[in-house]
């Protein structure tokens, strides 16, 4: 009939996006934008991107933030981890457990996306880059930190021993040495349950006796590398680090993809102390079948706001004063 458009384009358009809605996933669980590559990872390519490392100065051994005081010279041992020293040589973590990266921790514990431990190893190999100079042996025990029999049968499987097993290959290039994984060590023997609203003292108290080791023989005289997929009070690296010493392990440092930042950086109000954007906005790509992008609730970042001090961590509880105090986090994990 006159007049009327021919439908091979509209044919072909549809043919196009039955296409890709077969191969692709539909949406990025992060921010719903339409996938558009060919990935195992339901994620998309802009959340990721927002992905960086911590750029503020640390604690050398415990990897917290220095409060403003102390950051002004850059990384140094923190006056608590100075007055209580940690069993373990040190803690290396790649970014803060916020937006994207949280989110991607969560993939894999709680939406049980087994692929999300790729990226999440890592993240894990490139924070070992910092090891490079501190690690003397030509050998490392990688162990994972046991989950107790409860949380694995229910999740079905444990989530740092998935990421160290995704890390093992590149830690070995990073390092440049031999790495041997063994996650049959470590035993979690009870649950510790929740650390929130607890005092460190506490925590650790808490975490005592909750790890034993299963084949001393295998530890003794051995350099270890323990793999954890987020770090926050620190309490758990700690006893586990302690139970491995004691079992004859010669060093144990700590090494995870995500890091709670705990510190108190209330005294600091100036945001030109901090480095201008971590977590860069995410380029949302138009659905393919046009509809508008849902919303979603703005995601935790560290982007300081104009005259005030960046929100860096979540508090369940109003802090107390002092540049030194560790908040309470609000997922309870540690």
């Amino acid at each position: 009939m006159p007049g009327r458009q021919p439908r091979v384009p509209q044919i072909a358009g549809d043919a196009v996006r039955s296409l890709l809605a077969a191969v692709f996933p539909s949406d990025c669980r992060f921010c719903q934008a339409s996938l558009f590559t060919l990935s195992r990872l339901p994620v998309c390519q802009g959340c990721l991107q927002t992905i960086h490392p911590i750029e503020f100065a640390r604690c050398t051994r415990c990897g917290d933030l220095l409060p403003a005081s102390e950051a002004e010279w850059g990384d140094a041992c923190c006056a608590e981890c100075a007055q209580d020293l940690p069993p373990f040589e040190r803690a290396v973590n790649f970014g803060a457990y916020s937006g994207a990266l949280r989110q991607l921790v969560h993939l894999l514990k709680y939406e049980r996306v087994r692929v999300a431990a790729k990226a999440l190893g890592h993240y894990t190999a490139l924070a070992c880059k910092d090891l490079c100079d501190e690690i003397e042996a030509g050998e490392l025990l990688l162990i994972p930190v046991p989950a107790y029999k409860s949380r694995l049968r229910t999740r079905g499987f444990n989530q740092a021993e998935l990421i160290a097993r995704a890390a093992r290959r590149e830690l070995e290039k990073i390092l440049e040495r031999r790495i041997v994984l063994d996650s049959t060590i470590l035993l979690r023997t009870r649950f510790a349950g929740s650390q929130v609203a607890r005092t460190a003292e506490e925590r650790r108290e808490q975490v005592r006796g909750a790890f034993k080791v299963l084949a001393r023989p295998r530890v003794k005289g051995r350099r270890v590398l323990l793999v954890d997929d987020v770090m926050t009070t620190g309490a758990t690296a700690a006893e586990c680090a302690r139970v491995l010493l004691q079992a004859g392990a010669t060093q144990v440092w700590v090494a995870t993809p995500a890091r709670a930042l705990g510190r108190d950086m209330a005294s600091s109000t100036s945001s030109e102390k901090f480095p201008e954007r971590l977590a860069p906005e995410v380029v949302r790509p138009p659905r393919l079948d046009g509809r508008p992008l849902p919303s979603r609730p703005a995601q935790p970042s560290l982007l300081p706001r104009a005259g005030a001090a960046p929100n860096l961590f979540e508090l369940k509880a109003e802090a107390p004063p002092g540049p030194l105090f560790r908040g309470t986090y609000a997922n309870g994990e540690s």
